[in-house]
């Protein structure tokens, strides 16, 4: 197993955690590497202590950029001699084996892409995310059987059956690149899904291991959880994008409800004020039309949940009393989350779940429930949605037009 191995290392302000970042991609066990630090525009001290280990490392080289997630992505690609690649963002770090064992599946199953396992770390504790899918080989007949109708939209709200992260995975380079390489959408719609899931839905060629070898820090202040400006905008302009990147497969057909599951699921978390009628009493649509003087709690401080409190926060007239999360403590200081249980002692008519994942809210139901929380009041997604979500899609406006045309989905019987 003597193939280069092409690591891209995205660093923007993350200088509390590069050290450990680097360490970790310079200690492998696999010592085939291309270790390419593309730092962009941080303005503290990211850049010296890249300087610092292309020192005594000579696997490393550095660029410098400025130009947002997609740009800093292209930018290390370009340079990359691999025949795989691989990505780590500054602020987490891997397992010593990760890159040796990835190679190993590769060369033995023949495939251009692996797929393996995350660990979420919390300051204080850790959780392992394995593949939704189980461990095996995909390729030809068995990836358009098993993986392909899967593969975006695992049949449950919202559940991806391939994650899209490219931090968990290794891909044949000469498969992916043309994907990170195409230009338009990336930095302002979902930039991994867009460059990964359309990869691995051309090359058919894929295992999957339920190895969990990175470690995804969980920061409150991370790029994944800020609330950015123009995101309906630049969804009107990019989304048919998607159906672009998938030709040749299931997803790029309008009959098929992986790419509107997905839509959906994209715009409750990053623009839910599309489903609002301009004016009226009523708003958070998708969660059954809420009066706007309605007393809201919200359960759920991860992504979805601090773009909901955004969101709701700023609505005129609009009553948030409470924002709960299991993991309060770690959330508490950086933004105010209050412990569950804190539920009993305020005056509220609904709480909203915002959260996106079915198994997830399931148990976020059972602990607002033992809190004596009564069902009715209670709101996550509509059930009508959840089961055609053109149904709500078709209500998306800005600026006074609708965001998609009928044409764009083939309507449910539903």
């Amino acid at each position: 197993m003597s193939d280069l191995v092409s690591i891209i290392v995205l660093i923007h302000q993350v200088e509390e955690y590069l050290d450990q970042c680097i360490q970790s991609i310079c200690t492998q066990t696999y010592k085939d590497l291309e270790i390419i630090l593309v730092d962009d525009g941080s303005g503290d001290r990211c850049a010296q202590i890249c300087e610092q280990y292309a020192q005594v490392d000579e696997r490393i080289k550095i660029v410098h950029c400025n130009g947002g997630v997609d740009a800093a992505r292209k930018a290390g690609i370009v340079i990359a001699k691999g025949k795989y690649v691989g990505y780590v963002d500054g602020d987490d770090w891997i397992e010593p084996e990760m890159y040796e064992r990835l190679v190993e599946y590769a060369h033995l199953y023949d495939v251009d892409v692996v797929e393996s396992g995350a660990i979420d770390s919390w300051t204080d504790i850790e959780k392992e995310r394995v593949p939704f899918l189980p461990e095996g080989c995909y390729k030809g007949d068995d990836f358009i059987k098993y993986i392909e109708p899967r593969i975006l939209y695992a049949g449950k709200f919202f559940q991806h059956g391939i994650s899209p992260y490219l931090w968990s995975k290794l891909f044949r380079k000469d498969k992916f690149k043309k994907y990170q390489m195409m230009p338009g959408m990336l930095n302002e719609f979902h930039d991994s899904p867009m460059v990964s899931l359309p990869c691995i839905a051309e090359t058919k060629s894929l295992y999957i291991t339920h190895n969990c070898f990175y470690h995804y820090r969980v920061r409150a202040d991370s790029g994944k959880r800020e609330v950015r400006k123009n995101e309906i905008l630049n969804f009107t302009q990019y989304y048919p994008d998607a159906f672009l990147r998938f030709k040749g497969t299931l997803l790029c057909t309008r009959s098929d409800r992986q790419i509107q599951y997905y839509f959906m699921y994209w715009l409750i978390q990053k623009a839910p004020e599309v489903f609002d009628i301009p004016g009226a009493e009523n708003f958070l649509v998708p969660y059954g039309h809420i009066a706007i003087h309605d007393k809201i709690v919200l359960y759920g401080a991860g992504a979805v949940g601090i773009h909901m409190e955004h969101y709701i926060r700023n609505v005129y007239g609009s009553n948030l009393v409470g924002w709960i999360d299991k993991n309060f403590l770690t959330l508490q200081k950086s933004l105010g989350v209050q412990n569950p249980e804190a539920v009993v002692n305020m005056d509220y008519d609904y709480i909203i779940i915002s959260i996106l994942r079915e198994d997830a809210v399931a148990s976020a139901k059972e602990d607002l429930e033992a809190l004596g929380v009564l069902k009715n009041k209670t709101l996550w997604i509509d059930q009508k949605y959840i089961e055609n979500p053109a149904a709500l899609l078709l209500k998306a406006t800005y600026k006074g037009k609708q965001v998609f045309r009928t044409s764009d989905f083939v309507m449910s019987a539903k």
